[in-house]
């Protein structure tokens, strides 16, 4: 496993009547083995200790340290330093003394993002799908719906729940489409009932309106003058088209490669009068996969494109032969 820094928690006391007051640093998702925690305390009238580390089944571990006051120090400030020398991090966190009353007391702020069909599945698979993603819950116990605006029926929708290492929770629902009915503009809802929060959250998205541009595509060789590297980039650029929503796939002589195996820009607004968007993908090979003189192609998926909503762009050391 690689060397991960740990994420550190500082732990406040709650409220009851007793005089001594316990406050403490939780440190989870670190490797390796060990962790250093100290308090900024030197004082009589506290005490500290370290639980044993606990290493969970993915190889990451977790601890914990406490510090005990009692008497005018519960008023006070106290700095829990956690240092990682693996992975050279060393960080501070402070907590107050005194007791966190209820009214005090905000749940973690819970959001919702709806994402729409990427054009790959809306135009090529014919699988079109919604999602909406729920981040930042306390636990699973949280209720997601899709509506239509126009009221017509959705289809089944499918959930998927993702625990963090920082004690937060996050919700997937993804909605199957059908593909005319997000072409022609419906606009779909996305509701989360949460018992932390007081109304519920409600999103909406529709397809992007305006003025539909067709991306301009430009296919770039690796540089020559890289000399003798084993790795080679080719880089496809793409420019000038709206809406954003675009996609990219690779092929290597008309075969698709693993999406793993490329990367693409977010896409970013271009300088001129229109709202059009560029990006740029990248894909790595080896010279001797260039140097046989085999064919890259960069696909493109977007809606302004006429069908099938496809265009192509290859390259190849040789065009010609």
């Amino acid at each position: 496993a690689s060397v991960q820094k740990p994420f550190v928690f500082p732990l406040s006391n709650c409220c009851n009547n007793t005089a001594l007051k316990t406050l403490g640093c939780l440190v989870t998702g670190y490797f390796p083995e060990p962790v250093t925690i100290t308090w900024n305390t030197n004082s009589s009238n506290t005490s500290t200790w370290k639980f044993p580390s606990i290493t969970s089944s993915s190889g990451v571990s977790f601890t914990a340290s406490q510090v005990a006051i009692q008497g005018k120090l519960a008023g006070q400030r106290f700095t829990c330093q956690v240092k990682h020398d693996p992975s050279a991090s060393h960080q501070n966190r402070t907590v107050k003394g005194e007791c966190l009353r209820a009214a005090e007391y905000e749940p973690r702020g819970v959001s919702a993002y709806l994402i729409p069909p990427s054009p790959l599945d809306l135009y090529f698979h014919k699988a079109p799908k919604l999602t909406c993603l729920v981040v930042d819950l306390e636990n699973d116990k949280v209720t997601v719906t899709w509506s239509r605006l126009s009221k017509r029926p959705v289809q089944e929708s499918s959930q998927k729940v993702n625990r963090y290492y920082n004690a937060t929770t996050s919700i997937t629902s993804t909605l199957p489409l059908v593909t005319q009915d997000w072409i022609e503009g419906e606009t779909y809802l996305c509701t989360v009932n949460y018992s932390f929060l007081p109304k519920p959250i409600v999103r909406s998205i529709t397809k992007t309106q305006g003025k539909r541009e067709i991306p301009e595509i430009y296919m770039f060789p690796p540089p020559e003058e890289k000399g003798n590297q084993n790795k080679l980039t080719l880089t496809c650029l793409i420019q000038n088209f709206f809406p954003k929503d675009i996609s990219v796939q690779w092929l290597r002589n008309k075969v698709l490669i693993p999406s793993n195996e490329h990367s693409t820009t977010v896409p970013l607004n271009t300088s001129g009068s229109r709202t059009t968007f560029f990006i740029f993908s990248r894909l790595e090979v080896t010279r001797a996969d260039w140097m046989q003189n085999n064919k890259f192609t960069c696909r493109v998926v977007h809606e302004a494109l006429p069908e099938p909503r496809t265009i192509e762009k290859t390259v190849s050391k040789n065009p010609g032969k």
